[in-house]
């Protein structure tokens, strides 16, 4: 009876490290993730559809870029780092990762650079989507498209996108 039990013992704990998943390798981290969408609009131009693809692939994901289980998105933002031409151009786009419509923004190019501005998406459903992109892609292209302005002379600008991330990888 004592070796039954002994054996029972034995085989039940091989049994729970056998039988366990190995969630428990799960490595979880943060990180950043930007890409610069670089736009050009000649003068009298009525369109724009510009893009770049984001990537998950940095310093903290590069060893984990096979093993990603799951990708949260934070914070999604986009702001005009640089911009030079028509003081007047105008736009007004969708702001998209893949087929998906993020946000519709219409502004003044030169004023959303003076001020700073800095847009942010804001749709969890929205953000999950592009996520799950990221997740089972490693990227994703990320851009604009929609109607613009541009009277007096051309103007180029360009947009940095960030997505500030929480992963879920496992080593193995």
């Amino acid at each position: 009876m004592k070796n039954t039990v002994k054996i029972l013992t034995v085989l039940l704990i091989c049994f729970t490290f056998t039988s366990c998943d190995d969630d428990i390798l799960d490595v979880d981290f943060n990180t950043t993730v930007t890409a610069t969408i670089v736009a050009h609009v000649d003068q009298d131009q009525e369109t724009i559809d510009e893009s770049v693809v984001l990537s998950l692939d940095n310093n903290d994901t590069h060893d984990y870029l096979d093993n990603i289980k799951n990708v949260k998105i934070k914070k999604l933002t986009y702001k005009i780092i640089s911009f030079s031409g028509d003081v007047e151009g105008y736009i007004d786009v969708d702001f998209y990762a893949d087929t998906i419509t993020l946000t519709t923004e219409e502004f003044f190019v030169k004023e959303a650079f003076d001020a700073t501005t800095i847009f942010e998406v804001t749709d969890v459903s929205k953000l999950n989507t592009m996520a799950n992109l990221l997740k089972n892609n490693n990227s994703t292209t990320v851009g604009i498209i929609g109607q613009c302005l541009a009277v007096e002379e051309a103007m180029d600008f360009n947009i940095e996108v960030t997505a500030e991330l929480e992963v879920t990888a496992n080593p193995l």
